[in-house]
């Protein structure tokens, strides 16, 4: 049985509020969202957008864990 490493928790911190660029104009969503672990930082206009930043980190860090366990050496079985 292979033994599994944990991912590396990924943290983000998303900050919500509405904003309107005159007063005839409807509020929308604008959206802070930042990634911990790289410290960085996006705007974005909606829900979704901010949405998709976060699961294209989390791919992104998901295949650099699949990436490091394919250069690493499998341990030796010794036999007894």
């Amino acid at each position: 049985m292979d033994s599994q490493r944990p991912l590396l928790d990924q943290v983000f911190i998303l900050r919500f509020w509405r904003e309107s660029a005159d007063a005839s104009e409807h509020a929308r969503w604008r959206v802070l969202v930042r990634n911990i672990n790289t410290r960085r930082r996006d705007v974005v206009d909606d829900v979704q957008g901010a949405f998709a930043i976060v699961a294209s980190n989390l791919n992104a860090a998901a295949g650099d864990h699949d990436v490091q366990e394919r250069l690493e050496p499998e341990p030796s079985k010794q036999e007894h």
